[in-house]
Parts: structure tokens; C-alpha cells; sequence
């Protein structure tokens, strides 16, 4: 794959000292899954392309916005195009003590504010876009995002990364918890956003169902390495499985 092609690109990337080192690039309009046994490194791979982790050694470079830029922080990451959803919801994502307006809004000032002032109507607005788009279900904007069922909470979170208009959205395990019918709508959500707007995801899944349904190809984990690409013809559950144990070799560059 050429530098051309690429619109997120890791090289020599080595996530714990002395580990090995990861090259791995992302086109346009891709969806790459990243799976593995717990431990095996795909979670901070995600976390440093998103700028929240320091990589021992390397570099994450994203082409978006008409330029090349290092990524080296979340803010940078952010006003360079790329969104990022965290796994813990409840943790690291939503404000429980206030409004789904408030959650949705928070992060995008610039978007949403006139002369230096949060324009709730534009706020509103755009939520009400992603609610339709969503299939969210809550009583009133201003209603607390806590009292909203998981899936619910999780809409608003992706569509909350979604407002800052991404050109890539790194996911960590977006479907954790939620519903069957929130999970369809998800994807659906996400099928629809690449056709669209050519937008690209990585998303890191410890559903291998979800990762053979949706993705592109999958970057398998073992050791903080990658231990197997697999192309979409290639994604089965057993080839999966086999992979993520080390019974496969198909780390091919």
C-alpha cells in the first residue's frame, strides 16, 4: 500500500519497550477490525493512534484536512479529523449529572458556538439529525443522560464523535453492552457513514461475529505484535480463533 493510498498510517510503532515494531496503514473508506486475546497489545495500538497513549518508538501520522500531520495527542488527533469512542462508556465517556445536550454538545464548541457563544439551537439541531439517524430514544434534550438505557448512551457518544466530522472513527469495542437491536442499528449507522461519506474505521472488537460482519480486513494481536492480516474472504470464526491462539502465520507485510 502506498503512502498515497493511506489515510492513517503507523510506522515502526512499538507499544511497550523492547517490544516488536508495527507498521500498518488504513485507506480511505476501509473499515479494519482489530482483534486478539486479552492483553495482546490492540488496545494500546488503538489508544496510541487516537494520541491518549505514547508509543515507545514510532510515529502515527493521519492524512486528513489537505495535509500530513503526527499525531501526538488526542486534541491534535480531534482537530486533525479523527474521532475516537472509548470501551467504558460510563467511565470515560458520558457526564452522568447532566443533559443529553450537554453530553452530545460537549467537545464541539467550535462547530456549535456563534462569536464565541455554544448556540444551543445549532447543538439541538445537529442532535435531533442524529436521533433520527440513530434511532434514539429519550424524552427531552435536556433530560439526563443517565436515566437512558446503555444503547441509548452509546448513541450519543458516537454521535457526539460524529458531530467534530471525523474523516476516521476509532472505536474501542462499540458494541460492549448493548442490545441486539441497538447493535444492528450500529452497524448499520456505520455501513451507511463509509458508503456516504467515505468515512474510515478501525475498530477493535472482542465480538468476532461483529468483526467478520463488518470489517474490511482484521489486524489479529498476539504478543503486542500483528500476527495475522486477513483479507474479508479469508474471516472466519476458526481462522480468527486460530490466529488470535498462534496457530496461524499470515503476518505477511
Amino acid at each position: 500500500m502506498t503512502d498515497a493510498e493511506s489515510i492513517l498510517r503507523a510506522d515502526e510503532i512499538v507499544i511497550f519497550p523492547d517490544g516488536p515494531a508495527i507498521t500498518e496503514s488504513v485507506r480511505k473508506g476501509e473499515i479494519v477490525g482489530l482483534a486478539g486475546l486479552d492483553g495482546h497489545g490492540q488496545v494500546p495500538f488503538l489508544e496510541i493512534l487516537a494520541g491518549f497513549r505514547r508509543a515507545s518508538a514510532g510515529t502515527v501520522t493521519v492524512a486528513t484536512k489537505g495535509q500530513a500531520v503526527t499525531i501526538t495527542s488526542p486534541v491534535e488527533a480531534a482537530r486533525k479529523g479523527v474521532g475516537y469512542m472509548p470501551a467504558d462508556r460510563k467511565r470515560n465517556g458520558i457526564f452522568p449529572g447532566i443533559g443529553v445536550l450537554d453530553n452530545f454538545a460537549f467537545g464541539n464548541f467550535a462547530r456549535f458556538s456563534k462569536r464565541g457563544w455554544l448556540s444551543y439551537r445549532a447543538a439541538r439541531a445537529a442532535l435531533q439529525e442524529y436521533r433520527k439517524d440513530l434511532s434514539m430514544a429519550f424524552a427531552s434534550p435536556s433530560m439526563h443522560i443517565n436515566r437512558l438505557s446503555g444503547g441509548n448512551q452509546q448513541k450519543v457518544l458516537l454521535a457526539r464523535a460524529m458531530a467534530g466530522m471525523p474523516d476516521v472513527m476509532l472505536l474501542n469495542d462499540p458494541t460492549r453492552g448493548v442490545d441486539i437491536q441497538t447493535r444492528r442499528t450500529l452497524y448499520d449507522f456505520f455501513r451507511r457513514s463509509v458508503d456516504e461519506r467515505d468515512l474510515t474505521y478501525v475498530i477493535l472488537s472482542t465480538e468476532l461475529e461483529e468483526i467478520i460482519e463488518l470489517c474490511d480486513r482484521v489486524l489479529v494481536f498476539r504478543d503486542n505484535a500483528i500476527s495475522a492480516r486477513l483479507p474479508r474472504e479469508d474471516m472466519t470464526l476458526d481462522v480468527l480463533m486460530s490466529a488470535m491462539f498462534g496457530q496461524l502465520e499470515r503476518a505477511a507485510s
